[in-house]
């Protein structure tokens, strides 16, 4: 069984990042949960994964990839044409990464915390059971909302 580790940074903060391990049994639901936690988030929002294949800035590139998005945004937008796939029934090995591959994740389509995933190993393994591991931690996780709201901004 494949194991893939995956060094997960938050984009605009390349100096807080993640290292994680997951077994290509798990799902990108899987994958979401290890990465709330690690990022030690508390609020679920919806969310998807973008299969671009490698590093991009350009936003329309990101959302023309395949994605792999959360049960809720496929029954929101069912029937326009969006090929989406479910993050609870695709597992990672059923979408072909490798080693140096880039996707990216966004979580909380109001907020939206943009990440970008880079493949840094695949390894294989003998076990059978899912395998979801936080290697790594670099940076401090940076509060999920901005909580720093002062009244007297109000707009004038």
């Amino acid at each position: 069984m494949k194991l893939y580790q995956l060094k997960v940074t938050i984009v605009g903060l390349p100096k807080v990042y993640r290292l994680i391990e997951v077994s290509e049994n798990c799902t990108f639901d899987n994958l979401h949960d290890l990465i709330f936690e690690a990022f030690d988030r508390y609020d679920e929002h919806l969310y998807s994964f973008f299969l671009t294949g490698k590093e991009t800035k350009n936003i329309r590139k990101i959302y023309q990839s395949p994605e792999i998005t959360h049960p809720q945004n496929l029954e929101d937008f069912m029937g326009f044409g969006a090929k989406k796939r479910s993050t609870v029934k695709t597992k990672m090995g059923d979408v072909g990464l490798k080693e140096k591959d880039v996707f990216h994740y966004l979580f909380d389509f109001g907020d939206e915390w943009w990440h970008c995933l880079k493949v840094e190993a695949v390894t294989e393994t003998t076990g059978k059971k899912k395998h979801l591991k936080i290697v790594k931690i670099v940076g401090e996780s940076p509060p999920q909302y901005d909580d720093e709201f002062d009244d007297d901004d109000d707009f004038e």
